[in-house]
């Protein structure tokens, strides 16, 4: 059973949701044309292709369509951003998806096929601890997303994350993976 993250705000405020449409609008109009031959890219249906090597698991599904969640969709997706140390899956943030999704359809846009690889999503407070991050982790409220695309740099990833303006962006080279979440507008380093 998926659970819900105690404590998180609204889900799908209506303001960061325009937000993100206007500053994926702006990108792909002057950076991806192959996005701005969609008539409009937030309303078609919303897919995600995640892969999470640690468990090696799959998932390639439609979370959003028609102006409203899909079920079975959002919740493959939310058991497959669990936290595989206690295996435990909540209600994924959809503003954070809606930034995966930005960035697959980046990829989708430039004819590439591949699955965004998951190194971490929701973290429960103790696996977060034990793994050394920030004491408030949005991790923690299934609000960030720590990935990386095979064939694709990490900087092209953080670049592109900084374009989206959905929230924060970590850059980490030596990882080989970046950090992207619905929370401030921000950039730093690891």
């Amino acid at each position: 059973m998926i659970k819900p993250v105690t404590g998180v705000d609204d889900l799908m405020s209506p303001s960061r949701r325009k937000i993100l449409r206007a500053a994926t609008a702006a990108v792909a109009s002057f950076t991806l044309p192959a996005f701005a031959q969609v008539p409009n890219f937030w309303d078609l249906p919303r897919e995600l292709w995640l892969y999470r090597p640690d468990t090696n698991e799959q998932v390639r599904a439609v979370y959003w369509a028609d102006g409203q969640l899909v079920p079975e969709g959002y919740d493959a997706i939310c058991r497959l951003l669990r936290d595989t140390h206690m295996n435990l899956a909540v209600q994924f943030d959809i503003v954070t998806l809606d930034i995966a999704r930005g960035v697959y359809g980046w990829l989708k846009s430039a004819n590439v096929e591949r699955p965004l690889i998951i190194n971490s999503g929701y973290r429960h407070p103790k696996t977060n601890a034990a793994e050394g991050g920030v004491r408030n982790s949005l991790h923690m409220r299934a609000q960030a997303i720590d990935m990386r695309i095979e064939g694709v740099s990490t900087e092209s990833v953080a670049r592109f994350g900084l374009y989206l303006a959905g929230g924060g962006v970590g850059f980490y080279p030596g990882k080989q993976f970046t950090h992207l979440d619905r929370g401030q507008v921000r950039f730093w380093r690891g």
